[in-house]
C-alpha cells in the first residue's frame, strides 16, 4: 500500500483538526461507493462482473495487436486526463515498444501542426482519437490533419487505421459507425471517461508494451484495500491532511518529484485533481516541480508563505548503483561527492529538504510507493483518483459533474463563425 507520512504538518494542523474531518470523509466515501441512479458511482466499473471486464480487455488487446500490424507509429489525439495518464505510465515504466507513440491535440500552434505532418510523411501509422461528448478545437485540428494524411496515403483502406475511444451515442461514436472505424466504448459510469484506468488510457499503454490487465489488477486490489472507512486508510490520511490544510487557506500543493520520468505523472495528477476538485473557490491545486532542479525557485516561493504546502512523491525506479566520478582537481569544489553514489546524493538532498523545510514550518506530506511496476502503477492511479474525489466531496462538490462549459472556447468558436 501507499505510505503517507504526516509528521511534518503538525506545525500548521493539529491532530484534532485532522480528526474533526472524519465525519465529512466518511460521508464522502459512502457517497462515492453508493451505486444509486444518477449518483457519483466512483470507478464502479472496476467492481463490474468479470465478463464485462474480460470483454473490455479483449477489445483493448485486439486493437493493440491490429495497430502493431498496420504501422510503426500511433498518433494519439486527445487532451483529457486519459492521454496524460497514458503518457505518465509509459514514461514512468520506461516502456518503448515497437510502435512509436505521438501524442497530439493539445495545441493550436501552426508550427506544431506542420511538425506533426512532417513526422508522419512516409510512415505507416494509425490514429487513436479520444474525446467525450464534444471534440475540442485543438483535437479537431489535429484529427483532421491526420485523417487527411491517412486518406492520401491509404485511400479507402484508411478506415482500418483509425480507432475511436469515446462514450456511446457521442459525436465520435456516430462518426465511427458511419465511417467504419474501430470503436472502443468508454465506461458509462460518471467519472470513468477521464479515468487513468479507462480504455482511452489503457490502449496506448498496451501499444507501448504495458500489460493493461496488470494495471487493472493493481487498481482492483486497491479498490478493496482502500475501502477502509477510517484514518488507518492511507487515502483518508492524505485526503484529510489536504482538506485540513485547505481550511487553513493553504490551497497550493507543491508536488516535489525526484524522478524525471515521473514528471508526466505529476502533470496528470495536477490536471485530474483540478478537473475533479478545484471549482467555485474550493480545492487544492497540485503544482508539480522536478527536484532538486527547481529547488531555488521552490525556496523563493515558500519563503514566508502561508498559502502553500508540499507533498514529496517518493517512487524508486529500477536503477543499478552509479558511483559519482572522481575529479582530481576539484574544479567544481564538490570534492565531498567522491566515494558516494548518485543515489546517496539524492537521498542526502531529500533528507536535507525535509529537515530545512520542516524548520521553516512548511507543512510537508510524504507519499512513498514500492518499486514501480504495472500493478503498483494501477494502485497509485487509483489512490490519487480516490483522493481527489474524496477532497471534492468533502468540499460539497460533485467530482464527476460532466457539465463542461468554457466561455473561452465558446468565444473562439463565435469569432471563427464570424
Amino acid at each position: 500500500m501507499i505510505e503517507v507520512e504526516l509528521s511534518n504538518i503538525w506545525g500548521s494542523v493539529s491532530l484534532p483538526d485532522l480528526l474533526s474531518g472524519e465525519k465529512d470523509l466518511f460521508d464522502a466515501h459512502m457517497q462515492l461507493r453508493t451505486n444509486v441512479p444518477d449518483g457519483p458511482d466512483f470507478l464502479g466499473w472496476l467492481n463490474a462482473p468479470e465478463g464485462v471486464m474480460a470483454r473490455a480487455m479483449l477489445a483493448i488487446g485486439k486493437a493493440a495487436e491490429k495497430i502493431a500490424e498496420l504501422g510503426d507509429t500511433l498518433v494519439v489525439v486527445g487532451n483529457g486526463d486519459a492521454p496524460l495518464a497514458a503518457q505518465a505510465a509509459i514514461r514512468a515504466l520506461g516502456k518503448e515498444g515497437s510502435v512509436r507513440l505521438i501524442f497530439a491535440g493539445t495545441s493550436l500552434s501552426a508550427s506544431a501542426y506542420e511538425q506533426l505532418c512532417s513526422r508522419l510523411e512516409g510512415q505507416d501509422f494509425c490514429l487513436l482519437l479520444i474525446a467525450q461528448s464534444a471534440v475540442d478545437m485543438e483535437c479537431g485540428v489535429a484529427s483532421r490533419a491526420v485523417r487527411w494524411l491517412l486518406d492520401r496515403h491509404y485511400g479507402p483502406e484508411a478506415r482500418q487505421h483509425i480507432f475511436v475511444c469515446a462514450p456511446k451515442d457521442s459525436l465520435l461514436h456516430g462518426m465511427a459507425q458511419e465511417e467504419g472505424y474501430t470503436f472502443l466504448a468508454q465506461p458509462a459510469q460518471l467519472g470513468c471517461a477521464d479515468s487513468a484506468l479507462s480504455p482511452a488510457a489503457l490502449l496506448p499503454m498496451a501499444v507501448s508494451g504495458i500489460e493493461p490487465l496488470s494495471v487493472l489488477e493493481g487498481a482492483g486490489q486497491a479498490y478493496h484495500d482502500y475501502d477502509l472507512r477510517a484514518f488507518e486508510n492511507p487515502v483518508w490520511m492524505y485526503a484529510g491532511a489536504r482538506h485540513a490544510l485547505e481550511l487553513r487557506m493553504r490551497r497550493t500543493e507543491l508536488l516535489g518529484i525526484f524522478e524525471p520520468d515521473c514528471m508526466a505523472l505529476g502533470r496528470w495528477w495536477a490536471s485530474s485533481t483540478a478537473r475533479r476538485s478545484c471549482r467555485g473557490g474550493y480545492g487544492v491545486l497540485p503544482v508539480p516541480a522536478e527536484l532538486p532542479g527547481a529547488l531555488d525557485t521552490l525556496d523563493a516561493m515558500l519563503d514566508g508563505s502561508r498559502s502553500a504546502f508540499e507533498t514529496f512523491l517518493r517512487i524508486p525506479l529500477p536503477a543499478r548503483r552509479r558511483n559519482i566520478e572522481l575529479d582530481w582537481k576539484d574544479y567544481d569544489d564538490l570534492g565531498y561527492l567522491s566515494g558516494h553514489s548518485v543515489g546517496e546524493a539524492e537521498g542526502a538532498m531529500f533528507d536535507a529538504l525535509v529537515q530545512t523545510h520542516a524548520s521553516l514550518d512548511i507543512p510537508l506530506i510524504i507519499l512513498s510507493a514500492g518499486q514501480l511496476d504495472a500493478p503498483q502503477l494501477g494502485e497509485l492511479f487509483y489512490f490519487l483518483e480516490l483522493t481527489a474525489a474524496l477532497c471534492a466531496a468533502t468540499d460539497g462538490l460533485n467530482p464527476f459533474d460532466r457539465k463542461r462549459s468554457s466561455p473561452t472556447r465558446a468565444q473562439a468558436a463565435a469569432l471563427l463563425r464570424g
